[in-house]
């Protein structure tokens, strides 16, 4: 069913229910919210780690929770362009090209919530876990890496000047979020505390102290997180809300359910067919439905060393993405097309098809037998033989629990792995960060199913993603799948030091076809956001970039003219 055509009810906002259109920047603005109130919000996953700054606390609920906690120098628009955060900052601009500095300007008024100054300190323990610790779990070091100094000066040192001894482009990226480096814990005195506090004292217990417009005041592991206005908070608008709940419910299927009876007032599920039914339906509920910077795709993890290149080639040839999406996102929306690149999506200056051509996704079963034929597998009685004879293993793939969507798409490359013998268990994971990673000896997965959520910064968001370990000076970052390759390597690396546009599109395209022509990921589509919440409050909106709705959590409130 269209999503066009599932109650659309007029632009600008204003409808009772239904789909809602307009600037995605000003949709649903209240000028002066009501104080007051408790708004509660749904995520689909449970939190693991509270340092989302790590691999292993990089997932998007925990950045959700985030936004209102730990404060970000830029802060990626619904319009997906990118904006100075002018709550904390009063400039930050480029004083010399050679060598490239930055200076900062903070708010003077900018604290944290027991008082003590947002400053350089805070930016130098970003920068010194993310770039020169080797034991810190970091989701990211590009861009950290080029950093030669970062020093204070001025009252409580909140001018900070940051120079780079080689060019970052995507200079804008860095230092969102940043942590309270005061209350770091183990205090780093060198390498080792250092990374014990990254890795553990800002990572396994909720924050006590916020940078933000909230602050956490209690926390049921699994079920939820309490936020209650900073007392501390310096911005120009809000909090207006008492209390801001996240509340975890992990099976999807119970979210419309739950924003029915009012026990949430917002969710942002993966949209489906029957749950766009289910909310023309609902009273007083309205939703948006948009195309950003979010694509699913299958990834294969390369410790399995049955994963040859023949074999992953011949899997993602037998599997036919036309067919999945037909299954799943265009029964909602008929605009969904294949994605056919990693580093940009439709719309994006870059965008190209690196896929086709390697014959990717078309589910030609026949192509697919005779590459595996050609590396010397064989086919006997419905099950592949490996070239030293011995049958080839199951396969385990992963999704998240409750999400049909992502299990149909396992099934049906469950089911084009058949037809060549390979047997495929699809298997749901309630915690997909412990799933990709290392975490807790996990990384148990084969094939998994999930979906990136990109910055606005193709170059230094996409490089960590596909890194190889030596080249990120042993870590692995979000490169779950562990994919090596010296050339991408290169490309990469040259994409985030290089000042000419022009030149990282084309580094960052030729990077993508390795990737194709290795067949680690294959990208399906780029996927529909939604979210819906009741029309009695104002100010939020979808934010279909890695920040999410919570972007502007100080604006949200009910509305004036809500009972």
């Amino acid at each position: 069913m269209a999503a066009t055509a599932c109650g659309s009810k007029g632009g600008g906002g204003s409808a009772s229910q239904g789909r809602i259109k307009g600037d995605p920047n000003t949709i649903n603005s209240v000028a002066n919210p009501k104080k007051g109130g408790t708004f509660t919000y749904a995520l689909e996953k449970t939190i693991d780690n509270w340092n989302i700054l790590t691999s292993a606390g990089n997932t998007f609920e925990t950045a959700e929770v985030m936004d209102a906690i730990y404060p970000s120098t830029f802060i990626a628009q619904p319009d997906l362009s990118v904006k100075m955060n002018d709550d904390l900052l009063l400039s930050a601009e480029v004083t010399n090209q050679n060598p490239e500095t930055i200076v900062y300007k903070i708010n003077p008024k900018a604290v944290w919530s027991d008082g003590v100054p947002i400053n350089a300190d805070d930016f130098k323990y970003v920068w010194q876990a993310s770039a020169n610790c080797k034991d810190c779990d970091v989701a990211s070091s590009v861009g950290y890496t080029s950093i030669q100094s970062i020093e204070g000066s001025g009252p409580n040192n909140q001018t900070v000047t940051v120079t780079f001894k080689q060019p970052f482009s995507d200079w804008k990226s860095l230092f969102g979020p940043l942590l309270p480096a005061h209350a770091a814990t183990p205090k780093p005195t060198d390498e080792q505390t250092l990374a014990d506090s990254w890795n553990h004292g800002f990572a396994d217990n909720p924050p006590k102290i916020s940078g933000g417009p909230y602050v956490i005041s209690s926390y049921q592991k699994d079920q939820s997180v309490t936020l209650v206005p900073n007392p501390k908070w310096y911005g120009k608008k809000g909090p207006y809300l008492d209390k801001l709940v996240f509340r975890m419910i992990t099976d999807a299927t119970q979210e419309p359910p739950a924003l029915q009876n009012h026990e949430i007032d917002a969710m942002y599920p993966q949209p489906e067919v029957d749950l766009i039914k289910t909310l023309n339906g609902m009273k007083n509920v309205v939703y948006q439905e948009d195309l950003g910077l979010i694509f699913e795709h299958f990834d294969f993890n390369l410790e399995n060393k049955a994963l040859t290149l023949p074999v992953r080639q011949a899997l993602f040839t037998a599997v036919n993405r036309q067919q999945i999406l037909d299954a799943t996102v265009k029964q909602f929306d008929p605009d969904v097309t294949v994605l056919n690149n990693r580093m940009f999506v439709p719309g994006q200056k870059g965008y190209q098809d690196n896929v086709t051509k390697y014959g990717l996704g078309t589910g030609d079963i026949a192509k697919a037998k005779d590459i595996l034929t050609k590396a010397g597998y064989k086919i006997e009685n419905g099950k592949l033989i490996q070239p030293d004879g011995t049958p080839f293993p199951a396969l385990t793939m992963q999704y998240t629990v409750g999400n049909q969507i992502r299990q149909t798409e396992c099934q049906l490359f469950a089911q084009a792995a058949k037809q060549l013998g390979v047997t495929v268990n699809v298997q749901s994971t309630d915690s997909l960060g412990k799933t990709l990673t290392n975490a807790d000896a996990q990384h148990h997965f084969d094939v998994v199913v999930f979906a990136w959520v990109a910055t606005p910064f193709p170059a230094s968001g996409n490089a960590p993603l596909y890194e190889s370990n030596k080249a990120r000076g042993g870590d692995w970052g979000g490169n779950y799948g562990h994919w090596v390759n010296s050339q991408a390597d290169q490309l990469l690396q040259d994409a985030t030091s290089n000042l000419n546009p022009d030149q990282v599109i084309k580094d960052l395209n030729e990077a993508d076809q390795l990737i194709s022509q290795d067949a680690y990921t294959l990208p399906l589509y780029q996927k529909p956001t939604l979210l819906a919440y009741y029309n009695t409050w104002g100010n939020i909106r979808d934010n279909a970039t890695s920040v999410g709705p919570p972007y502007n959590v100080q604006e949200w409130g009910l509305k004036p003219s809500a009972a």
